[in-house]
């Protein structure tokens, strides 16, 4: 993501091989997120589901907000403290224990203690998936 008054779609290329390795004839795509003053900017077509995660966030009332998705040897995570966007990325996560992980790792790095937030899932969790969080988390729900 990047401040709408440092974008243009000229120059979509630069800002993003500055923070990922891109490759010839790769498509670079962006989405304006009016709400936060920013677009988004990746490579693809399509839209990535983390782009419907940080719109979602902020629909969150609760101060710590925390959405993930793990589909596909992928987790995106997106986290919020009260209106500012802490973090978001991709991470490649083959299991459900590399994603939880990531989460950890994300949430330890930010000094946001589990035991108060809820977690969001936008994917169905499994009985043992959920059951693992909720060791951790102050709630698990699946985000509607």
């Amino acid at each position: 993501m990047v401040p709408s008054e440092f974008f243009t779609p000229e120059s979509a290329a630069d800002i993003l091989s500055k923070v990922v390795p891109l490759t010839d004839g790769e498509p670079l795509s962006f989405l304006e997120l009016p709400s936060r003053d920013a677009v988004f900017v990746y490579a693809g077509n399509g839209r990535p589901i983390i782009y419907d995660m940080v719109v979602s966030l902020f629909k969150i009332r609760e101060y710590n907000k925390i959405i993930a998705c793990h589909r596909d040897g992928e987790l995106s995570l997106v986290v919020a403290q009260g209106e500012q966007l802490q973090f978001c990325n991709v991470f490649q996560a083959a299991d459900f224990v590399t994603a939880q992980y990531y989460i950890f790792l994300t949430l330890k790095t930010l000094q946001l203690n589990p035991q108060l937030s809820t977690i969001y899932f936008v994917d169905n969790l499994s009985h043992e998936q959920s059951v693992s969080l909720y060791s951790y988390f102050k709630k698990v729900e699946l985000m509607r």
